[in-house]
C-alpha cells in the first residue's frame, strides 16, 4: 500500500491519465452494450407488440420482416380451424416514402387485423384506436404528424386518428398502423406512369417473340376418323337356353374397323 502511494506521488500526472483512459475504455464498452440493446429492442418491437407465438409464411421466404410473404385470406380461417390455436390474424408489412408538406415522408407500414385488432394494445401517448375499416391510421410520433391531420397515399386519404410512442422499425422508421386492407391497397398502388411502362415492356416482348416458329416445333397431325360395326357373337345352338345367357356369360362385342394414319 505504501509503496503504491509513493508510485503515485512520484508521477501523479501519469496517473491521472491512466485513470482516464481507463474510464473512456469502459464507457466505449458500456456504451456498445448499449447501442447493440438498443437495436435489438428496434427490431423486436413490432414482432413483441404483435405476442405472436407461431408465424405462419409463405414456403421458401424467410417471413414478413425480411423478404416478401404473400398467403391467401383463407390460410387465416384454416389456422383457426386447426385444434389449440385460440386466434389468428392477418399481418401486413412493409416500408414506404412518399411526400406530405413538401417534404419526404418515410415510414413503415404495419396491418392490423380488423376487426379483431383494432389497436388497443399499442403504446398510445394520445388519441384512440380504429373506430372503422378504412381511412383512419395511427401514426408514431416520429414521423411528424398531429391528430386530425390528413394524408395521402396512393388514391385514397388517411386521417390520423392516435399518436404511438417508440413505435419504430429496425431501420428507425416510424410505424404507421392501417387495417390489412388499406395497408395491402397502399402497397399494391402502382402509379399509372408504373402502368403504362409495364404495358409497353409486354408488348415489347410479345412482338419479339416469334409464334410461327414456336407453333411450328410443336405442331402434329390431327388423329383420323374410325369406324367400327359391332355384332354380338353366336351361343352354341347345343346349349339348352341358347336363346339367352348363362349364369355369369356376358355378350361379346366383335368390331371391325379401318385404321389410317397414326395419332
Amino acid at each position: 500500500m505504501n509503496l503504491a502511494v509513493r508510485d503515485i506521488r512520484h508521477s501523479m500526472g501519469r496517473f491521472f491519465l491512466t485513470t482516464i483512459g481507463v474510464g473512456m475504455l469502459l464507457m466505449v464498452v458500456m456504451g456498445m452494450g448499449g447501442i447493440y440493446r438498443g437495436l435489438v429492442d428496434d427490431a423486436l418491437v413490432v414482432t413483441r407488440g404483435v405476442g405472436a407465438d407461431l408465424w405462419v409464411v409463405q414456403r421458401d421466404t424467410r417471413g414478413p420482416f425480411a423478404e416478401v410473404s404473400r398467403l391467401p385470406r383463407s390460410v387465416v380461417d384454416r389456422v383457426t380451424a386447426v385444434p389449440g390455436v385460440t386466434d389468428a390474424r392477418e399481418f401486413v408489412y412493409h416500408t414506404i416514402q412518399r411526400e406530405h408538406a413538401g417534404k419526404p415522408l418515410r415510414m413503415a407500414v404495419l396491418g392490423l387485423g380488423w376487426p379483431k385488432d383494432k389497436g388497443e394494445g399499442l403504446p398510445m401517448v394520445a388519441g384512440r384506436p380504429l373506430a372503422q375499416n378504412h381511412y383512419e391510421m395511427i401514426a408514431d410520433e416520429t414521423l411528424g404528424l398531429t391528430l386530425g391531420e390528413r394524408l395521402r397515399l396512393g388514391k385514397d386519404t388517411y386521417a390520423v386518428v392516435g399518436i404511438t410512442r417508440w413505435m419504430v422499425s429496425s431501420g428507425g422508421d416510424g410505424i404507421a398502423c392501417f387495417t390489412s386492407r388499406d395497408a395491402q391497397a397502399i402497397q399494391f398502388d402502382e402509379p399509372g406512369e408504373s402502368v403504362r411502362l409495364e404495358r409497353q415492356a409486354r408488348r415489347a416482348r410479345a412482338g419479339g417473340a416469334d409464334f410461327g416458329r414456336v407453333h411450328s416445333r410443336r405442331s402434329w397431325s390431327a388423329p383420323r376418323a374410325r369406324r367400327a360395326t359391332l355384332r354380338p357373337c353366336p351361343v352354341r345352338p347345343s346349349a339348352p337356353w341358347s336363346h339367352g345367357l348363362r349364369p355369369g356369360q356376358t355378350w361379346q362385342a366383335c368390331s371391325e374397323s379401318w385404321k389410317a394414319g397414326a395419332t
